[in-house]
């Protein structure tokens, strides 16, 4: 008898929990939740513990990813990657031929000195493609894996108006999967 009340205590705390998850109260009801089940001296709580703490961390990296994806919607709005802007950054690092799926990694080097850091690459197959922003990559530094066919990448540095400042030369990214 005693172990079924343990059980359903257990379930009825995971359940009062989970509401809790929802409500902009969560910190005070996940802590009189876990007060109550030490007081029950249950096997489960260890459990619990575990499950906040993966509630937690999953509620954080939801957080984050609706700010990456609110910078992301901001970073589009920027559609002029063919604007008509100096040529002053020079990308390093560019291997003779990537194969599929192989690390890519670009620097983009400013000529000049600023504290301009809103940094975007962009990418395109051919010269009659438009550029299409790599999600992402918002510093000078590309990381990416090589793609299936070779690519054009540019990288193009924003002021603090959101407008372009600097752009570097097309680059190829030759992808030869010999």
């Amino acid at each position: 008898m005693l172990n079924k009340w343990i059980k359903l205590s257990g379930v009825a705390l995971m359940s009062l929990y989970l509401a809790a998850c929802d409500t902009a109260e969560d910190e005070g009801i996940e802590d009189n939740t876990t007060d109550m089940a030490e007081e029950e001296g249950s096997e489960e709580t260890g459990d619990e513990a575990a499950l906040e703490e993966d509630s937690d961390e999953d509620t954080e990296a939801d957080d984050t990813a609706d700010l990456d994806e609110e910078a992301e919607d901001e970073h589009y709005d920027h559609d002029e990657a063919d604007a008509d802007v100096a040529e002053l950054i020079t990308i390093e690092g560019v291997a003779d031929h990537y194969h599929t799926g192989e690390l890519v990694e670009l620097t983009a080097v400013m000529s000049e000195e600023t504290d301009y850091d809103d940094w975007h690459w962009y990418s395109r197959e051919d010269d009659a493609d438009e550029w299409e922003i790599i999600s992402g990559q918002h510093t000078q530094d590309l990381i990416m894996e090589a793609p299936e066919t070779t690519v054009n990448v540019r990288a193009v540095l924003y002021d603090d108006a959101h407008a372009p400042y600097a752009q570097s030369e097309a680059v190829e990214l030759e992808v030869d999967n010999h």
